[in-house]
């Protein structure tokens, strides 16, 4: 009789115990989908979303596509499905191709009621949307209504300002602010606790500032143009010189250059200075402008005799004349690095429009405006 009761009493622990598991299991398997927090019905036709054994949201690729504005279609030769013509998710793999390379799930695409299925945070990611989690409500929301912040240096001001009228017309929900200034000024920023999401620089020595001290998303750091650097004086001027190494002219009394410890482009005109041993005599007619941009301005309105700025920032002004391009081995490599800073609160977003930078139409308007495209 002891043990008849010791049995009775496990059994009903046992049987509360699987109650509850599969209450807690069914009411997993209830999922709700959200994008910008408004709920979405999706027709049982369409696929239902479900929570893996690894806890994964699972959602049907095809619905939750479209209800982001996405155009799909399917190709069952390769059992691929292709969105807005360019990202691709094929069943059985963990790769998600796009236009700006690849994105690795934790799990593979599945096949579940001839429907295909990813992790609803992928999808998002892979349209360039943060996403989130509610356990409380089960609720898996997709944040389109990003509002992102740029700090990008001065010379990219020109192709940007186009770029970033090109991806709002894609993303009419996004908000992109673009600061712009020099680079190393812009860094400190960020090293000071600006809210920044993206930092796109004129030289590697400021990233890699950035990421020495644990600032960046070091996955997403990418080299993304090159550019020269160039001597120009006003379109009006009569100074008879062709080189670097003719700033010694006495006719040159005033020399605009940028900050060299915060304008990288003045960093790159004192080791071209230098490398025709000329930078005292350069330094000694310089007047230092904040950023490439001011120091066009200078030479555009005649205040200053010549100056120094990227060919980028002379193709762009019919108010200047260019002497001549720095030779190459003058100076370190031009490099404009582009990376997502660590702290950013929408970070699929973030890497979304840096990796917008990279798109065959971005890399068109940069070489419109003369950069090299890496």
């Amino acid at each position: 009789m002891k043990h008849l009761k010791k049995f009775l009493v496990l059994s009903l622990v046992l049987v509360a115990v699987l109650g509850m598991t599969m209450v807690s299991a069914s009411a997993a398997d209830k999922v709700t989908i959200a994008i910008d927090g408004s709920k979405t019905s999706i027709a049982s036709s369409y696929g239902t979303p479900y929570v893996d054994s690894a806890s994964r949201t699972m959602v049907p690729v095809r619905v939750i596509s479209e209800k982001l504005g996405a155009k799909v279609t399917w190709d069952a030769d390769t059992s691929t499905a292709t969105i807005d013509g360019t990202i691709k998710i094929k069943l059985g793999s963990k790769v998600i191709e796009t236009a700006y390379g690849k994105i690795t799930m934790d799990t593979s695409a599945v096949s579940k009621g001839g429907r295909t299925y990813i992790p609803f945070r992928y999808i998002g990611n892979a349209l360039g949307y943060d996403v989130e989690w509610n356990s409380k409500t089960s609720t898996a929301n997709i944040i389109t209504k990003s509002d992102l912040t740029i700090s990008a240096a001065a010379s990219l001001k020109n192709a940007l300002t186009d770029i970033q009228a090109m991806y709002l017309k894609e993303k009419p929900n996004a908000k992109v602010t673009i600061t712009y200034g020099g680079s190393g000024a812009l860094q400190q920023q960020i090293e000071q606790g600006a809210p920044v999401d993206v930092f796109l620089s004129a030289a590697t020595s400021n990233m890699n500032t950035l990421k020495t001290k644990g600032l960046l998303d070091n996955d997403s750091i990418k080299s993304l143009l090159k550019n020269k650097l160039v001597l120009i004086v006003p379109e009006n001027s009569t100074l008879k010189i062709d080189s670097f190494a003719d700033i010694t002219n006495s006719s040159i009394k005033k020399l605009a250059l940028g900050e060299p410890k915060t304008v990288p482009a003045g960093k790159y005109a004192e080791q071209v200075f230098t490398y025709y041993k000329v930078l005292d005599k350069a330094k000694a007619k310089a007047v230092y402008a904040k950023d490439v941009t001011e120091v066009l301005t200078w030479v555009e309105s005649g205040n200053v005799d010549a100056g120094v700025v990227y060919s980028t920032d002379a193709k762009s002004s019919d108010k200047i004349k260019v002497i001549t391009t720095a030779a190459a081995e003058s100076h370190d490599v031009i490099s404009y690095p582009g990376a997502v800073i660590k702290e950013t609160k929408q970070p699929a977003a973030a890497q979304d429009f840096l990796n917008y930078l990279s798109s065959k139409a971005a890399e068109t308007v940069f070489e419109k405006y003369g950069f090299s495209v890496i």
